[in-house]
C-alpha cells in the first residue's frame, strides 16, 4: 500500500472572530442546505424515472442536482476550515 504526503503551509494565523463567523454562518446555512436537499432529493427520484422510461437524462434536473452538490461542497469545504472563500448562504443561479 503507498502513502501520500500531504503538506499545507498557512500564509496568516486563524483568527477566533473568523471562526466565530464560520460557526454563526454556518447555521442559517444549514437550514437552507435541509431545504434544498429535500428538493435535490425528489429531483434525484424524479431523474431515476425519467432516465428508467425516456433513457437519457432530463437537462433540468440534472442541472438542479449538479447546483445542490457543488453547493454542498462549497459550505463543507469552508465549514471545515478547508478554504477561507465563503459561499453564500443561497446557492447561486
Amino acid at each position: 500500500m503507498k502513502t501520500v504526503k500531504f503538506d499545507v503551509t498557512f500564509k496568516e494565523p486563524a483568527s477566533r472572530v473568523e471562526l466565530f463567523v464560520r460557526m454563526v454562518w454556518a447555521i442559517p446555512t444549514a437550514i437552507v442546505m435541509i431545504v434544498l436537499a429535500i428538493i435535490a432529493a425528489i429531483a434525484s427520484v424524479l431523474q431515476w424515472f425519467h432516465i428508467l422510461f425516456v433513457g437519457k437524462r432530463h437537462k433540468a434536473l440534472h442541472g438542479w442536482i449538479y447546483k445542490f452538490l457543488v453547493y454542498v461542497v462549497k459550505y463543507e469545504a469552508y465549514k471545515d476550515m478547508l478554504t477561507d472563500e465563503r459561499s453564500p448562504i443561497m446557492p447561486e443561479d
